[in-house]
């Protein structure tokens, strides 16, 4: 089984958005969905620190965490204690493997704004990558009290899946795993969910 996550570089809310003002990624292996135009949203105001984001996220897409690093460090020099350009960075430093950098920025994101779903949702997912599962389990649980879009709780419910397989509690995982499938209406996401479901069931024959 390939090793996906779900992270969210980019958010706004779902049901404001169009088709055209999202891109789903799978380069890194895990699935990430970037929303466009979060300048026009009021998520980073400034329009220079914007366009540097979306230079970043390209890279970011591509694999090329060092360089987009880089320009979200730029982003947030322009524009500082933006919980949008904060997550990113700490995705980008999980990508990067460094687990110290990582927690620091998402850490910071939640002293801006502790009932921001979000950050939970990648924070858990950095915690997943960089091995530390429980942890994961812990924070995306946290997560889970401050959402309220079902769409968005699917996604929560398939990255506590991802991490209950990974500690091989086949029997949580299948709970969360079909109540992400029951939620998520995203086709990207739910082949993902779905393989997950496959090799579960494969498991338990």
């Amino acid at each position: 089984m390939r090793n996906i996550l779900l992270t969210l570089i980019i958010l706004t809310f779902l049901n404001c958005k169009n088709d055209s003002d999202k891109i789903i990624s799978k380069n890194s292996k895990d699935t990430e969905i970037h929303y466009n135009n979060q300048f026009k949203n009021g998520w980073i105001k400034d329009s220079i620190a914007s366009v540097t984001f979306d230079l970043a996220s390209e890279q970011n897409a591509k694999g090329n965490y060092k360089k987009a690093k880089k320009l979200y460090e730029k982003a947030d020099q322009i524009e500082p204690n933006n919980k949008i350009i904060i997550n990113a960075l700490g995705n980008v430093s999980a990508d990067l493997k460094n687990l110290t950098e990582s927690v620091k920025y998402f850490e910071k994101s939640l002293k801006i704004d502790s009932s921001y779903s979000v950050t939970y949702m990648n924070f858990g997912t950095a915690y997943n990558k960089l091995l530390e599962f429980d942890k994961s389990i812990g924070i995306l649980k946290k997560g889970l009290e401050f959402e309220t879009d079902p769409e968005r709780k699917g996604y929560f419910y398939y990255n506590l899946a991802n991490s209950y397989y990974k500690i091989k509690d086949y029997k949580t995982s299948t709970e969360f795993n079909n109540m992400a499938l029951s939620l998520v209406k995203e086709p990207a996401v739910r082949e993902d969910i779905i393989e997950l479901k496959d090799v579960l069931s494969d498991l338990s024959n």
